[in-house]
């Protein structure tokens, strides 16, 4: 599980460019809400590695901040991806492609990440777990409140 946090830039490692087939693809993230059932799909940027060789995963810039205008396509720096999620936890597929500004699933090449997302909210929606069982229990309150 990823945990990034709204409020504020997040840079979220996946492993992304080890399962490309593509020789040069953008990544699509489709994020679905698992209790609201929203879904966001955004183009975030690809920090670019900092070794030579190919690193065991990807570090992109993501923003979670409600204050500012969302920007989910072309975004050309770091912090430049903004997107407007609400606290909880997610399904996320990332697709691999060679559009740059494509938010359609059905037309991008193929999912080379899945994982869960937890968005952990500015005041609380911290993951809450109880004795005795392993699950965890994520309780949703879009007002953050």
């Amino acid at each position: 599980m990823v945990y990034i946090n709204q409020g504020e830039y997040n840079e979220p490692a996946v492993v992304c460019s080890r399962n490309k087939t593509l020789p040069n693809p953008t990544y699509l993230w489709s994020m679905f809400h698992k209790l609201s059932g929203r879904v966001w799909r955004f183009i975030p940027y690809r920090i670019p590695p900092s070794v030579s060789y190919s690193p065991a995963y990807d570090l992109f810039g993501v923003t979670i901040d409600d204050s500012i205008p969302e920007s989910l396509t072309g975004n050309t720096g770091a912090t430049m991806c903004n997107v407007h999620l609400i606290p909880g936890e997610y399904y996320c597929k990332i697709y691999e492609q060679v559009s740059t500004t494509n938010l359609n699933p059905a037309l991008s090449y193929d999912v080379v990440y899945e994982t869960i997302f937890n968005v952990v909210g500015i005041n609380q929606n911290t993951p809450v777990s109880y004795s005795g069982t392993p699950d965890v229990f994520i309780i949703y309150n879009e007002n953050n409140d």
